[in-house]
Formats: structure tokens, sequence, C-alpha cells
């Protein structure tokens, strides 16, 4: 399990740092926004119900297998089609067809993890560590080999995806709980919607969502800004974040069980807020050092809120629909943010930015939205705890 996070995280862990300098050296910067927001687009429409599929007909690790597979043809199309010089419509075209196969592969593989591993609450973020491994991995090896501009990136990416998807065939098996549930409401995992009448997960599901909107922009705007403040290797300095990551995971699993994990994400909400902040501070002053803190604060950010979020979700829901609630939290935080965060982080961008040249009224911004989360979160914690 940990080797396919490993090799599954790699090829986005290759192209998402460096997508911005990759487009902008073949003349397709223009697309990226429409990149951040039509691949959780297309998500949408697979999430769901690849979640149900694996609680209902299939197992979880073969069904990761195949669509590893299928998936990995379209992430080499979409990077050649920019080396041929096809316009970057081709390549917005097969990353939508990559996304629609790739993105429930996160739920799947954490539903593997927590039906298989033994004491989840120590156990899963060291199994997680992995993912972040490959990631890094894959930022450092793209600076190593001088591909930060160059879409030879894809071609590396499939072979990867590749053998991770062959791998899948060997997972513990995680066969399907629900045999019950029928009608076309359970097939396209709309089951998961009624988790969000409990007070509670419905609290947590909508923090999560608007905290991780301006996080889009730490993949999409952070390495354009590395560059601007003089960053040679902005991909492996992107992977700073992956690195105070596995810090992170390890502290997690050291301390899991003597703090509630409703804690946890109180901390990473808190940190994110910090980190847009550390970026205003460093744009303000020019400084690189201060602007590789704030990607560093990536790390514990992500594990905090991602991570303890999956075994805060894991410990409320029923047996028969875990799946779809795990696929419910990606189409959330991951999907429906990435299409807003997009379009929001890029109006931002051209408006502070590209037409004031004002780097710091662009983190402050967010920094300031990243904050109303975390004062719904922490209010509903605190009159529960009252109560």
């Amino acid at each position: 399990m940990g080797v396919v996070m490993l090799l599954m995280f790699m090829p986005p862990g290759m192209w998402i740092p460096s997508l911005p300098n990759i487009l902008e050296a073949y003349d397709a910067r223009w697309v990226l926004p429409y990149f951040t927001a039509l691949t959780p687009f297309m998500a949408v429409f697979s999430l769901l119900i690849f979640g149900s599929l694996s609680d209902r007909k299939i197992d979880a690790g073969r069904l990761l297998g195949i669509l590893g597979l299928s998936g990995a043809v379209f992430v080499w199309l979409s990077f050649s089609s920019l080396a041929w010089g096809w316009h970057p419509g081709w390549f917005l075209f097969f990353q939508a067809c990559n996304a629609l196969l790739s993105s429930p592969m996160i739920p799947l593989i954490t539903k593997v993890k927590l039906a298989n591993l033994p004491n989840p609450e120590k156990s899963f973020p060291i199994y997680s560590m992995g993912g972040t491994l490959g990631w890094l991995c894959g930022s450092l090896l793209v600076s190593l080999l001088a591909l930060d501009h160059s879409a030879e990136v894809g071609r590396l990416a499939m072979f990867i995806r590749i053998g991770m998807s062959f791998l899948c065939f060997t997972l513990p098996s995680t066969p399907p709980t629900d045999k019950q549930s029928r009608g076309w409401t359970a097939a396209l995992g709309l089951r998961a919607f009624g988790l969000l009448r409990d007070p509670e997960l419905r609290r947590f599901y909508v923090a999560s969502t608007l905290l991780f909107i301006p996080g889009v922009a730490h993949f999409m705007i952070t390495p354009t800004m590395l560059t601007a403040f003089g960053s040679e290797h902005p991909t492996a300095e992107m992977g700073l974040g992956q690195a105070t990551e596995l810090v992170a995971m390890l502290f997690l699993s050291a301390v899991a069980g003597r703090f509630r994990v409703r804690w946890f994400l109180v901390w990473g909400m808190s940190l994110a807020v910090l980190r847009y902040g550390l970026f205003a501070l460093g744009a303000e002053l020019g400084t690189l050092t201060i602007l590789w803190c704030g990607v560093a604060l990536h790390g514990p950010v992500y594990t905090f809120i991602a991570v303890a979020g999956r075994l805060y979700l894991d410990k409320r829901v029923p047996e028969t629909i875990r799946g779809q609630a795990q696929a419910l939290y990606s189409l959330l935080v991951f999907n429906v943010t990435g299409i807003v965060g997009a379009f929001l982080c890029e109006w931002l961008y051209r408006g502070a930015v590209i037409e004031a040249s004002n780097w710091p009224v662009f983190w402050w911004v967010l920094s300031g939205f990243a904050a109303l989360p975390l004062v719904y979160f922490l209010s509903g914690l605190i009159r529960k705890t009252s109560a």
C-alpha cells in the first residue's frame, strides 16, 4: 500500500508544481485557470460513482488498477500534444479525460488502507507518507533532469502510473460491503449527501471546502512567484512542502490518540492562514527565504487537514458508505474548491499582480479568506463543548 501511494503521487508531483512554467514555455499559460477548474469539474462525474461502485460491486484495489491504466494514456497524450505543437485545447481535453479516471484513485486507496490497516489512527499517517515521498521524489526528479519547462514530464509520468496500476492488483482484498442498496441513487453515489444532515459532519465538510478554495493558489500561483523573485529551481523548492509533510505525518502518527482529531483540524486551518501571511511578508520584503517558509507550511497544513480529516470522517460514517463518504470529501475539498478557486485566484492574481504588481495584496486577501472557515469550525466546536 505504501509503494502504491508513492507511485500514485509521483506523477502529479512531477507536473503540478512545474505546470505553470511548462505552459509558459509552450505559450499556453492562458489555459492554466481552465485546467485548474476543468479537471476537478470532470471529477464531479466520477468520484461518487466509482466510490459507490467500490461499496457495492467491485473490489476497491482492482478498480484502482483499472482506472490507473486507463488514465495513464491520457497523461501522456496531454503533454505530448504540447510538444507536438497542437492547440492547447487538446491539453485541456486529454487532462479532462485523465481527471475523469484518476480522481477516484485517492478515495479508493484511502478505503483500502482504512479497511486493512491495524490501528488506523497510528498507521494511516505512516502509510500516507508514501504519497508524500512520491510527490517529493517527482518534484526533485523534474528539476534534477532539468525538465522544469519541458513537456517530457508527461512521458515519465505515464510509465510511473502504469507501474502503479499493475501493483494495485496485488493490494489486500477490499470487497464491497453494501450488497443491499439498489436504484439510481445508490448507483450514482448520491446517498453520501445525506451525511450533510449531521451538523458535525456538515461543519467539517463546509469548513474544509472553504479552506481549500484559497489553497488552489499554492500550486497554481506560487511557482510563478518563486520564479519572479529569482528562484532557478521552483519545482524542487515546491518540494519543501512535501519534506515537511513527512515530518508532520510522523508527528500525527506519534501523538494519535492523545488529542482529539478535531483539534488537528483547527491547527491545520490556523497554519493555512499563517502560510498566506508569510507569502505576503516574503513578497513585501522580496525575500526568498520567507517564501520558502510559506511553502514549507504546506506539509503540516495538508497533514492536519486532509490526512487527519479522512480519519475524522472514517470514525463518523457507517461502514456501508465509507467509500462514498471519502469520495464526497474529495469531491468537495479537491474538486469543487478547484473549480471555484481556479477562477477566484486567477481573477485576484490578474488584478493584484499583473495589473497592480502587488504580490502582498494577493496573499493578504487569501489569508483573510482562509480565516473564515477557521472561525466557522472553531465556533462550532466551542458551542458543542459548552452545550
